[in-house]
């Protein structure tokens, strides 16, 4: 890639040769390029895009804006920020239509590097030129690309065979998908989303998985159109700064008044979920406390503590021992922020 390109024109290049089959090394570079664009910014302010050199090796410690790093070096440490782009490729079989001892050997056999996990169903895809999406596997539903945090968090809700469960926030229904994989299909799943788009798509994506038991839903999250459920997980909307590590160039769209509009709705929708007097989990892809312990906090009698060991929260909150948090860093995954609340007691909540 060219050093004197502009960050929209790099990207339609990026986005044209990821078309005509180019793919995983242009993403690559475009993503290089912005992690060397938001360094050489804040070394030299006011440096043009055209002017980013692509031969510099940037430095994490120096590659966000001032507001971020000192919210996230306050918070992760030195180690945290050097750490913060770790990143390994996640893979869940999918049990409802396979097992997982054969997919692996489909893998294997045309070539990709796999190693199993202390999670039976979830792969790590090691270092490969072969994309994930070009595997028999994934093309027939067999495999879904899904990060470790995403998987965790299903696995903290615990659905069983029968539940009443409410998903918030459920397109495109990676996670439903993995609810159902958990109960064989035996729950019933009422999934929600405000995105009639994202609900469409997930309905294609459900038939291809082979997930049964789900009701799609169009609906806003402060407004729940159910009043019962025996188990509610919610998805919040969120500033989806722990897929920085995959996506770094998400500091460009974050703002302060952003975030605390985010924190306003999180809360908002927690409210409206405690309505349903049972079990929340909650999560955020998130590394802003102002998106996770900051808005459980405000339900702290209600927290139900979830083991963490290695796992747990910001130690500035007074709830960090009870509630999950995934770092990069550490996990070499997403960094998601999970809590689990029980608002069954009509005199619990707040």
């Amino acid at each position: 890639m060219k050093k004197n390109l502009s960050p929209e024109r790099a990207f339609d290049i990026a986005f044209k040769k990821y078309m005509q089959g180019d793919r995983k090394e242009l993403y690559r570079e475009f993503l290089e390029y912005i992690k060397k664009y938001l360094y050489e910014r804040n070394v030299y302010p006011g440096i043009s895009p055209r002017e980013v050199d692509m031969t510099i090796k940037p430095d994490p410690m120096l590659s966000f804006p001032k507001w971020i790093f000192e919210r996230l070096y306050a918070l992760l440490g030195e180690e945290g920020i050097k750490g913060i782009y770790n990143h390994k490729t996640w893979a869940r079989v999918n049990e409802l239509k396979a097992n997982v001892n054969d997919v692996v050997r489909l893998l294997e056999s045309e070539g990709y590097k796999v190693k199993r996990t202390e999670i039976n169903f979830l792969l790590e895809i090691e270092s490969s030129d072969k994309r994930i999406s070009d595997s028999t596997a994934f093309k027939e539903g067999l495999l879904i690309p899904q990060d470790k945090s995403s998987v965790l968090a299903v696995m903290i809700l615990d659905p069983k065979p029968y539940e009443k469960i409410l998903e918030i926030g459920s397109a495109p229904g990676v996670k439903s998908s993995l609810i159902q994989q958990l109960t064989r299909n035996k729950s019933f799943l009422i999934s929600i989303d405000i995105s009639e788009k994202r609900i469409m798509q997930q309905k294609k994506l459900m038939e291809k998985w082979g997930v049964h038991n789900v009701e799609l839903i169009v609906a806003d999250a402060l407004h729940l159109p159910i009043r019962k459920a025996d188990k509610v997980f919610i998805d919040a909307p969120c500033s989806n700064s722990g897929t920085i590590n995959v996506d770094p160039s998400v500091v460009l769209r974050l703002n302060k008044r952003k975030l605390h509009e985010l924190s306003s709705i999180q809360i908002g929708i927690l409210k409206e979920a405690s309505k349903l007097r049972t079990q929340v989990v909650y999560i955020t892809c998130s590394l802003f406390p102002e998106e996770g312990e900051k808005v459980v906090e405000k339900f702290e009698r209600n927290l139900v503590r979830i083991p963490n060991e290695g796992h747990e929260g910001y130690k500035k909150s007074r709830v960090w021992l009870r509630v999950f948090r995934t770092y990069p860093h550490k996990d070499f995954s997403e960094g998601f922020f999970i809590a689990k609340l029980d608002f069954s007691s009509p005199h619990s909540f707040q």
